[in-house]
């Protein structure tokens, strides 16, 4: 073999080993490029999971403050300094979800943030529905004293009524037993002359003669008897004068002033007749202390 033909041998053999060369580097390169692609789609994959994981917890986070929110919505009181504190958080619930709402770059410290609110938010709520309780707890303490209150002061009142009606029923009997009662109304005529009559004609004055009872309970001393002659139609027999009975005026027709020392103590009352006597039945009754204290009846014949 000549030079020339060793050279170009030589020659061949250094391509071939350059060329399996290139073909090594470019399939390192390949492969290379290729994990590198792999490992490239991994991260991305990698930041959209991060991505969702981060959006599904913001999502919680606002769950959570409505849910909070509502839970503040249902603390029910009637202490209105209570009820500005529990509106008050409410508000700052609120705020903290519409700030929630705008977050554009959402962070492991912003999630840290918004998780610190949560937990002080529940604690504060843990406190109000303590006192809230404690407040009913209270109320109803309160609510069961007074009604004791009002059944006592309903008792003591329905006893005092009892005693009061008691007391009216024996002030009345006693009011009633002190009346000086009247006995033995005798009634009489008498003419011009005072002697007794029986002629209509000749009647010119009426004798009303009774007894004033003993009475132990009256009140002792001076007294005026009223006498009232009612005629068959009605009027009282009467030369204008009244007095008054049950805070109404009433025509008499006289009156006979006497002194009750609370025994027997016989009285007569004279009517001197100015009017025309007409024939019936007329009544006769007697007042003194402001109650009436007897009645009789006699009758006019032709």
């Amino acid at each position: 073999m000549n030079d020339t033909s060793q050279i170009n041998k030589n020659k061949k053999e250094v391509t071939t080993k350059i060329l399996i060369a290139l073909v090594s580097i470019m399939l390192v390169a390949i492969a290379i490029m290729g994990y590198m692609l792999i490992d490239l789609s991994k991260r991305n994959d990698l930041v959209i999971v991060k991505n969702q994981d981060v959006t599904k917890e913001k999502d919680n986070l606002k769950k959570e403050l409505n849910l909070l929110y509502d839970d503040y919505s249902m603390l029910e009181t009637t202490n209105d300094s209570l009820n500005s504190e529990i509106q008050r958080e409410k508000e700052h619930i609120m705020v903290l979800i519409e700030e929630l709402e705008n977050v554009k770059n959402y962070s492991y410290s912003i999630q840290q943030k918004y998780e610190k609110e949560l937990t002080s938010l529940r604690s504060i709520m843990r406190h109000y529905v303590y006192q809230i309780d404690s407040l009913d707890q209270l109320n109803k303490v309160l609510i069961a004293e007074n009604i004791q209150v009002k059944d006592d002061h309903n008792r003591i009142k329905s006893e005092m009524d009892v005693v009061v009606e008691k007391n009216t029923e024996l002030e009345s009997t006693i009011e009633t037993a002190s009346v000086i009662k009247t006995s033995n109304i005798q009634i009489g005529f008498l003419n011009r002359r005072g002697k007794e009559t029986e002629k209509s004609s000749r009647i010119e004055k009426v004798k009303v003669s009774f007894n004033l009872v003993a009475n132990d309970l009256a009140t002792s001393g001076s007294r005026r008897v009223y006498m009232r002659i009612v005629r068959p139609d009605g009027y009282a027999m009467t030369q204008g004068q009244t007095f008054e009975f049950r805070e109404k005026q009433m025509a008499y027709s006289a009156y006979r002033d006497i002194i009750y020392n609370n025994q027997d103590l016989a009285v007569v009352i004279y009517y001197d007749i100015t009017e025309t006597v007409i024939l019936g039945k007329y009544t006769v009754e007697l007042y003194m202390d402001g109650e009436k204290v007897g009645q009789s009846f006699f009758t006019i014949e032709k």
